[in-house]
């Protein structure tokens, strides 16, 4: 009997432990950015990134492993700050994104919107996609 009893328990466990979601979900983000300077040089590309979510849903040990160091930068700092719903778990959990820059076709004037910020959450990694308008050429006048 004891040992019946033991045995339902053990499977118990082991069966909550396979239903317990070892995958945090995102809970906020600030709108990443397109880098000013980063447009002005007209600098675009993808930027990969590996960081850890902490038990509190907080990331930390966010590194960049490709892309421009202005386009990295930018990256890094948008995700120091997102949020997760945490792991069922006492556990820390790698994570991977990959932040696309692109600049559009078009020129960014004062009636169109200058970023468009597309997420896609539902693959083991992470895609970010910012673009925006190109800056508009000024040019000098010989007065």
């Amino acid at each position: 009997m004891k040992v019946t009893f033991a045995l339902i328990v053990v499977l118990l466990l082991h069966l909550a432990a396979l239903g317990a979601d070892l995958e945090p979900y995102l809970k906020s983000a600030s709108v990443p950015f397109y880098p000013p300077l980063a447009r002005q040089a007209r600098i675009e590309g993808k930027v990969s990134l590996r960081f850890t979510i902490n038990e509190q849903g907080e990331t930390s040990d966010v590194e960049a492993s490709t892309g421009h160091k202005m386009l990295q930068d930018a990256a890094v700092e948008n995700a120091q700050n997102w949020k997760f719903w945490p792991a069922r778990c006492a556990c820390l959990v790698k994570r991977e994104a990959v932040l696309v820059y692109d600049l559009s076709g078009d020129v960014e004037t004062a009636e169109s919107p200058t970023v468009t910020v597309k997420w896609f959450l539902k693959s083991s990694v992470i895609r970010v996609e910012i673009q925006a308008g190109a800056p508009a050429v000024e040019t000098q006048s010989t007065h």
